[in-house]
């Protein structure tokens, strides 16, 4: 995409950008949802431009402090008016579609369907004009992605840190980068001895190692993933592990087939990849389907349901489902289908970028305290983002026939 189409594509959501602005009121209706703890948490941090341990010890949340702290920093400015946080994460918001816009490839031909495929995901909109911590997540993820990416592998560090510094589940990504690095040198390896000579020599995954490891000091700090008083409070048990969730495995690659594979598929006409797949690959197929069986009849996907979290349905989808009459039993299996459809998108081997970024993150939402449609926001964005780029969007079978074809020319 040449550098005019780019601007003209920035001046678009500038445009609509300032439209959402004077259509939500200038951003001063009253609070929203979370934002009832989000605005005495910003509160809290504007006492202490820099927070001091104790003060990272006992906020009442359960996410990591950046968003607070910047908050915290713009109430210490404007005064505790919601509506300046708001704006705090609308500009934020603008910000990271800048990104996407301007760090696209020049000659992608699926740029309009990644940006298209980013903005219309339900809750970008409400991440974006309420003052929630998910965009600034989703901002440092992004960036992290294009350091990768354009081999700046120091600020692709850096920027999973601050990641994981507003969301602790952002260690998906910098892990994802890890296990992508390592699986390919030990592919390239012809003995043991060659894989840890190469493993020292090749130390871009050491950049993405050390970005999952500043999790650590946010555990010892709180003696947990977060501060126990509102682990506590959320039914969140922080004195042991919580029991793993495998519904919650079933319905974020519902989420993933949802908001990616099947748009993705029906507009680059891929659709004949999930027709052909069980013919060519019988066994993944037969693994894949046999996988999806256990889990729907054994570890259904159900929504966590406490004191704290009452509403019944697993996210917007499953709702949808649940408003037009499917459920019980049919709607797992409306649910394992769409697994299934997810499994064949991306796990047939080798695995690429994507594929690795989808699977940690499925599994790492297995530990979550309750699903939601938005826990997948950053996965989805990153899956639109490295679509535009050839070597990571392609079919994990596809790219092995490429290969195998070029082999043999």
């Amino acid at each position: 995409m040449t550098h005019q189409k780019k601007l003209y594509t920035s001046l678009f959501v500038l445009g609509l950008f300032i439209l959402i602005f004077f259509l939500k009121e200038r951003f001063t209706v009253g609070l929203y949802q979370d934002e009832f703890h989000y605005l005495p948490t910003a509160v809290f941090f504007s006492k202490e431009p820099l927070p001091s341990l104790d003060l990272l010890k006992s906020y009442n949340e359960l996410n990591t402090p950046i968003p607070f702290i910047l908050g915290g920093w713009v109430v210490k400015i404007f005064g505790d008016n919601i509506q300046f946080l708001r704006l705090l994460t609308f500009i934020t918001s603008f910000g990271l579609l800048m990104l996407f816009i301007w760090n696209s490839p020049a000659n992608s031909r699926r740029f309009w369907l990644c940006l298209a495929g980013l903005m219309i995901f339900p809750n970008y909109y409400l991440v974006s004009v309420y003052y929630y911590t998910d965009i600034f997540a989703m901002i440092f993820t992004l960036a992290g992605v294009i350091g990768y990416v354009r081999k700046a592998h120091w600020v692709g560090m850096l920027c999973f840190v601050g990641a994981i510094c507003c969301r602790q589940y952002m260690l998906a990504f910098p892990v994802a980068v890890v296990a992508f690095e390592i699986i390919n040198i030990l592919k390239e390896s012809g003995s043991i001895s060659t894989f840890f000579s190469r493993i020292f020599t090749n130390r871009t995954w050491l950049f993405y190692a050390a970005a999952t490891l500043s999790i650590v000091p946010w555990v010892l700090l709180w003696h947990g993933p977060a501060p126990a008083p509102v682990m506590a409070e959320q039914h969140y048990n922080s004195d042991k592990l919580v029991q793993y969730n495998f519904g919650f495995l079933i319905y974020s690659s519902v989420v993933v087939a949802v908001y990616y594979v099947i748009p993705e598929m029906l507009s680059t006409g891929k659709l004949r990849y999930l027709i052909s797949f069980p013919r060519k690959y019988p066994l993944y197929f037969g693994l894949m389907l046999a996988l999806v069986m256990v889990l729907i009849i054994f570890f259904p996907a159900k929504q966590a349901y406490n004191p704290y979290f009452t509403w019944p349905y697993l996210g917007y989808i499953d709702q949808l489902l649940m408003t037009i009459g499917i459920s019980g039993f049919i709607k797992q299996i409306v649910f394992g289908l769409l697994m299934l459809v997810t499994l064949m998108r991306f796990f047939a081997p080798p695995l690429n970028l994507a594929s690795w970024m989808v699977l940690v993150n499925i599994l790492l939402l297995g530990k979550a305290q309750l699903s939601w449609d938005k826990y997948s926001l950053p996965l989805i964005m990153c899956l639109w983002f490295l679509t535009m780029f050839e070597n990571h969007w392609r079919f994990s079978a596809e790219q092995q026939e490429i290969t195998l074809a070029g082999n043999t020319k």
